[in-house]
């Protein structure tokens, strides 16, 4: 009996621990055992759900959600309203330099067409805000969307609409099944309604 294990009562483990394996071998054998003939039946079930989840964590996969977001606000009507009121007031603005510059007298100068060409630039700044806002807000929803995926995948996201309306069926076969034994029982009456 090596190591004071007693071998009786182990069937085939004991006459393999006495014919010469080694206890920590022949456990491991055992534990892996699973693991090693899952394959033979249907394999580990987890393993599917982590290559899915794998597959969403890739940046490939952020990046192909953050563009199609971001190609859906840049074609909505709120991107479009957001670049005519950049237009309008820079044609606004364009409008007041040129009648303050005209009402000083220096309409024609230098100083007139430096600051007149800083129109068209305020505009390419507040457009590339519009676009960075459009992209920051594109990116944010594509990451909802991933974890929304993978809580859908793993099981951690809320009740599906099935469970709600079981739940709710339920609840109300609960009453239902209240009333009636109240109905037959006055002493139930009591219970329920305390």
């Amino acid at each position: 009996m090596p190591y004071g294990l007693p071998l009786a009562g182990l069937g085939g483990a004991g006459a393999a621990a006495g014919a010469g394996f080694p206890p920590l071998l022949l456990a491991s054998l055992i534990s892996a055992l699973p693991g090693l003939l899952g394959g033979l039946f249907g394999g580990d079930p987890k393993a599917k759900q982590r290559r899915q989840v794998a597959a969403l964590l890739t940046p490939e996969k952020l990046q192909a959600l953050t563009n199609q977001f971001y190609q859906q606000a840049i074609a909505s009507p709120a991107f479009s309203q957001a670049q005519g009121t950049i237009a309008a007031g820079a044609n606004v603005a364009g409008n007041q330099l040129r009648a303050n510059l005209g009402a000083r007298g220096i309409g024609t100068s230098g100083s007139a067409a430096v600051l007149s060409s800083l129109v068209p630039s305020l505009v390419g700044s507040q457009m590339a805000g519009v676009r960075t806002a459009a992209h920051g807000t594109a990116q944010q929803q594509a990451q909802e969307s991933i974890r929304r995926q993978i809580e859908n995948l793993v099981g951690t996201g809320g009740p599906t609409r099935g469970q709600e309306l079981f739940g709710a069926g339920l609840g109300t076969f609960g009453n239902v099944l209240k009333n009636y034994f109240a109905s037959k029982n006055p002493e139930l009456a009591k219970l329920f309604a305390g």
